[in-house]
């Protein structure tokens, strides 16, 4: 991402440790929702159980994606001012939690998990399962 600041310098402003801590986790947040919604606006994603309809012409998505950097570029400015540490996430840990929360959802989907949602149908039991388990062995084999 580019940064763009105007050339005036800024003036560095001490928070004390705990504002410091609480700003930089509603930052991080609020910068991780601004990503998440550029990505939406911008990349078409050709998935099977999910279609997102684009229900935005393309002069209100220009005008969001330019508010979006906007605010991007805001957050980098409050950053640089109360002296937020950038802070590292590694990609290995975003992926394995990802893979984890894929497999505790599919676990909770095998046949004999359903019984809130009433009796499952013995005759599918075995060709489900087998196909959960399938999706999960596929997962499995994400490298982190």
């Amino acid at each position: 991402m580019i940064r763009i600041f105007n050339n005036m310098k800024q003036v560095k402003t001490k928070l004390t440790e705990n504002h410091r801590r609480s700003l930089t986790s509603a930052l991080m947040m609020v910068e991780q929702m601004m990503i998440e919604m550029k990505d939406a606006l911008s990349i078409s994603y050709d998935a099977c159980c999910l279609e997102i309809e684009k229900d935005i012409s393309e002069k209100d998505k220009n005008f969001d994606l330019e508010i979006i950097n906007k605010a991007l570029e805001q957050i980098c400015k409050l950053a640089d001012k109360y002296e937020i540490e950038k802070r590292k996430q590694s990609l290995k840990r975003i992926v394995n939690a990802k893979k984890t929360k894929s497999w505790e959802i599919l676990c909770d989907m095998k046949s004999r998990k359903q019984k809130g949602f009433g009796e499952f149908p013995k005759e599918l039991v075995k060709e489900y399962d087998n196909d959960i388990e399938r999706l999960l062995a596929i997962i499995e084999k994400i490298n982190f």
